[in-house]
C-alpha cells in the first residue's frame, strides 16, 4: 500500500522544553519526517511517502494553506495508481474544518484521514504516535474506502461532517455531534460499517481552484449583543453571515431589527446554534429576513459551505435547495 502523508503543524509536531510540558509548548516544530521516524512500525503497514505543506499552530491556518492542500490532494488522486490513501497531520484547533471543507471538494473513494495529537512529540505519553500509527492504520483498511474523509483520534474514527473538538484537555477530546462515532481503531482492526449515504457529500468538487476568497463572518448569539455590529460587517461588505443563534438558532431582536433595518442587498446568510449538538429548522419569520437553518453544522462548518457557495456562485435558492437534501 502506498499512502502519501501531508504534513501542516500542529501539536502532533510540537515540542515542549520539558518532557511534562502540556501546554507550554511551540506547535508545528518538527518535520513530518520526524513524526515517521518516531513510528518505525509504520512501515509495516504501507509505503509512505512525506511531504510539508506547512509547520502551524492550526489556529494560524490560512485560506492559502486550503488552496495548498486542495490542489495536493487534486494532484495526487488524479493517478489512480500512484496513491492508495492519503493522511493528513494536523493542529487540532482547526482540523474539523479542514476535514470538512476538503469532504466538500474532494470526489474519490479512496481514503483521506486527517490526523492530529492533544499532547506535544516531546511529552511523556505523547498521543501523537499512536494516533498517527492508526490513521495510517486506517487509511489502508478496505473498511474506509467510500466513507469521505475522515478524522482518527484516540482511536476512534469520525466523519467529516460531525466530527469536532469538543474539550480543550485529554487525549479523548474529539467527539462526533449529534450521535456515536463512525467507527474504532485498534490492534484487532479497523471496525467500520459500511458506506451509507453521508459518504461522498462532495458537493463543491467541481471547483478545481480556491480564490478569490469571500469575507464571511461568524456572530454568536448572547444577551443584548451589540447593536452596531451587524451594521458595520454589512457596510463592510460582507458577503456571508453565519449566526451562532442562541437555542434552536434563534436571532435576538437586536439582530433581527438590525437586518430588517438594512437598505442594501443582503449576504448569504445561514443560522446554526450555540448548543454543540442539535439542529436547527426552518423558522418563517427567520426565513423572510433571508436566513436559511444550517442544520446539524456548527457554525465554523457552515462557515464553510458559505465560503465555497460564494465561490461557485450559488444563490440562496441553490444554497437552501443543498440544505434541505444534505445528509444529517
Amino acid at each position: 500500500m502506498r499512502v502519501l502523508l501531508l504534513c501542516t503543524g500542529g501539536t502532533i509536531a510540537g515540542r515542549g522544553g520539558d518532557s511534562t510540558d502540556l501546554n507550554a509548548y511551540t506547535a508545528g516544530a518538527l518535520p513530518g519526517t520526524a513524526l515517521v521516524e518516531a513510528v518505525p512500525e509504520l512501515n509495516s503497514l504501507a509505503e509512505i511517502t512525506v511531504e510539508q505543506v506547512a509547520n502551524v499552530d492550526s489556529a494560524d491556518l490560512l485560506f492559502s494553506h486550503w488552496q495548498q492542500l486542495h490542489q495536493r490532494l487534486r494532484t495526487a488522486l488524479a493517478d489512480p495508481d500512484r496513491f492508495d490513501a492519503v493522511v493528513i497531520t494536523h493542529g487540532t484547533n482547526t482540523l474539523e474544518e479542514t476535514a470538512w471543507l476538503l469532504q466538500l471538494l474532494i470526489d474519490d473513494p479512496r481514503p483521506v484521514v486527517l490526523v492530529g495529537a492533544m499532547r506535544p512529540a516531546t511529552a511523556l505519553s505523547a498521543d501523537g504516535p499512536l494516533n498517527l500509527f492508526q490513521a495510517v492504520q486506517t487509511a489502508v483498511s478496505p473498511a474506509a474506502i467510500g466513507h469521505g474523509v475522515l478524522v482518527v483520534m484516540d482511536g476512534e474514527i469520525h466523519g467529516a461532517r460531525a466530527v469536532t473538538k469538543a474539550a480543550t484537555q485529554g487525549v479523548a477530546a474529539f467527539s462526533s455531534r449529534d450521535g456515536a462515532s463512525l467507527g474504532w481503531v485498534d490492534d484487532a482492526g479497523v471496525h467500520l460499517p459500511k458506506p451509507g449515504s453521508s459518504a461522498g457529500s462532495a458537493a463543491f468538487a467541481s471547483l478545481t481552484s480556491l480564490g478569490p476568497w469571500p469575507q464571511v463572518a461568524i456572530l454568536h448569539g448572547c444577551v443584548e449583543p451589540p447593536a452596531q455590529l451587524i451594521p458595520l460587517l454589512l457596510q463592510s461588505g460582507v458577503t456571508g453571515l453565519v449566526f451562532t443563534g442562541t437555542g434552536a438558532g434563534q436571532l435576538s431582536v437586536v439582530e433581527r431589527q438590525a437586518l430588517e433595518a438594512w437598505p442594501g442587498a443582503m449576504p448569504l446568510m445561514l443560522r446554526a446554534n450555540r448548543c454543540g449538538a442539535g439542529p436547527v429548522h426552518r423558522c418563517e419569520s427567520h426565513a423572510r429576513l433571508g436566513l436559511l437553518p444550517a442544520g446539524t453544522l456548527s457554525p465554523q462548518k457552515a462557515r464553510v459551505v458559505l465560503l465555497l457557495a460564494l465561490m461557485d456562485g450559488w444563490d440562496r435558492i441553490r444554497l437552501g435547495a443543498w440544505l434541505s437534501a444534505a445528509p444529517r
